[in-house]
C-alpha cells in the first residue's frame, strides 16, 4: 500500500510540476531578475507527518519550478516558531510569513468560516477544499482579513471518525464520553450525540489520551497515525462526521512587498495546494487505515439503522447555524445553499478534473487584484 502511494504521489507531482511550470511560463512571464526571495513557512506540524510527506514536500519544490528558482521557502516545523493556537499572531507580528490560521481557535472572530465544520457537509476533502476557496472571497474574506492577514489557502482535511479505548458501536456508548474534538459546529454536533467536546491541540493530544483526560478522539485517520494515538485507543468508529477547515495565513506585508509577477506566481501555486492537500489527505488516509490494522486497531462500521440515528440528532447543527448566523445580519442561508449547490456539483468531478480546473482556472479575489 504504501508503494501504491508513492507512486501515486510520485507521478502526481512530475505532471503537476511539468503543467505548472508551462501555466507559470504562459500565463506569468517571470521578468524579476534579482537575487532569490525567501519565504518564512511555520508550522506546528513534524516533518513525518504523513501529509507533510506527501503534499508539502512535493510542493515546495512545484514553487520553486513556477517560480524559476525566484521563490524559496524554508520551513520551520515541530513549532519552533510559535505554537498552534498563534498563526495569525505570528504572521502579524512578523514570524513567520505563511502558517496555519486556524477559525476554531478564535471563535469570537469567526462566524461564516465556521460552516465547513457543519456535520457531513463534504464527501472529501478535497472536494470540501475547492467549495471553501470558491466560497471565500464572498463569505469568509472580510472577517479573515479582519485579523489582519492575507488568505495563503483554504486546506480542508478529510472526514472526521473516532478512536476510543472503549468499543463505540451505538450511540447510547457516546453518552459522557470527553471526546477531543474542533469547536465550532463540530463541537455542537459532539454534544448533541451525548458526549462532552473537549477543545485541545493535536500536540496534546496524545498526552491527554494517555492520561485519560479525554476518552476519545474525533480526527482524520491520517492523523490517529501521525499523532501516535493508534498506540492507546484500539477502537476506530466509522463516522465520517464532518471535516474541518484549517486555512493558512499569509503576511500580508511580505506578499504586498513581493514583485508583481511573483505574486501571480505564488497565488496560483496556493491554489494547487489547497487541492493537492485535500486529496494529500485522503490519500494519506488509505495508508493510516492498513497501518491501523496493522497494530490491532478494530474497525467498526455502524449499522444502516444506527447510523440514521446519529445524523438525525445532528441535523438541526445546521438550522441553528443559520439562525445564530442570521440574528448577526450575516448571510448564512445563502452560504448554506451555495456550498450545497457548490457540493453537489464538484462531487461529479474526479480528482484529476479538480487538479485541472484549479491550475487553470484559479479562484480570483482570495486576495484583492489577484
Amino acid at each position: 500500500m504504501r508503494k501504491v502511494n508513492l507512486l501515486f504521489f510520485a507521478v502526481l507531482v512530475i505532471v503537476l510540476m511539468a503543467s505548472a511550470v508551462s501555466f507559470a511560463s504562459s500565463s506569468t512571464k517571470i521578468t524579476y531578475s534579482g537575487p532569490p526571495i525567501t519565504l518564512r513557512y511555520s508550522t506546528h506540524v513534524s516533518t513525518t507527518h504523513m501529509v507533510w510527506q506527501n503534499t508539502m514536500k512535493p510542493w515546495l519544490k512545484l514553487l520553486e519550478e513556477m517560480s524559476e528558482g525566484k521563490l524559496v521557502i524554508k520551513t520551520f516545523t515541530d513549532g519552533v516558531l510559535h505554537g498552534s493556537r498563534d498563526g495569525f499572531k505570528a504572521c502579524v507580528s512578523d514570524i513567520t510569513d505563511m502558517t496555519h490560521g486556524y477559525p476554531l481557535w478564535q471563535p469570537k472572530s469567526f462566524h461564516l468560516n465556521n460552516v465547513t465544520s457543519l456535520p457531513f457537509a463534504f464527501p472529501n476533502a478535497y472536494v470540501a477544499s475547492i467549495v471553501s476557496e470558491e466560497l471565500y472571497p464572498k463569505y469568509f474574506k472580510k472577517e479573515y482579513e479582519n485579523m489582519g492577514v492575507y488568505l495563503a489557502h483554504y486546506q480542508t482535511i478529510s472526514p472526521y471518525h473516532l478512536i476510543s479505548k472503549k468499543p463505540i458501536r451505538k450511540l447510547e456508548d457516546m453518552k459522557g464520553l470527553k471526546v477531543r474534538s474542533g469547536g465550532g459546529p463540530i463541537g455542537e454536533a459532539v454534544k448533541r450525540l451525548g458526549a462532552v467536546p473537549v477543545l485541545i491541540t493535536t500536540a496534546e493530544v496524545y498526552s491527554a489520551f494517555q492520561r485519560g483526560l479525554i476518552d476519545a478522539v474525533l480526527l482524520y485517520d491520517s492523523g490517529f497515525v501521525s499523532f501516535r494515538l493508534h498506540e492507546i485507543g484500539k477502537y476506530r468508529t466509522e463516522l465520517s462526521l464532518g471535516t474541518a477547515g484549517i486555512p493558512y495565513c499569509l503576511n500580508q506585508k511580505t506578499f504586498d512587498g513581493l514583485p508583481d509577477d511573483l505574486k501571480k506566481v505564488f497565488y496560483s501555486a496556493q491554489r494547487i495546494l489547497a487541492q493537492m492537500s485535500g486529496q494529500g489527505y485522503e490519500n494519506a488516509d488509505v495508508e493510516a487505515r492498513e497501518i491501523m490494522k496493522k497494530a490491532g486497531v478494530e474497525f467498526i462500521t455502524l449499522e444502516p439503522e444506527e447510523r440514521e440515528r446519529w445524523k438525525a440528532l445532528v441535523e438541526p447543527t445546521w438550522e441553528a447555524f443559520m439562525k445564530e448566523k442570521e440574528d448577526l445580519g450575516l448571510p448564512a442561508r445563502d452560504l448554506i445553499r451555495d456550498l450545497r449547490e457548490l457540493t453537489k456539483k464538484y462531487s461529479t468531478w474526479t480528482r484529476e478534473q479538480l487538479m485541472e480546473h484549479v491550475e487553470k482556472n484559479p479562484v480570483h479575489g482570495i486576495i484583492d487584484g489577484m
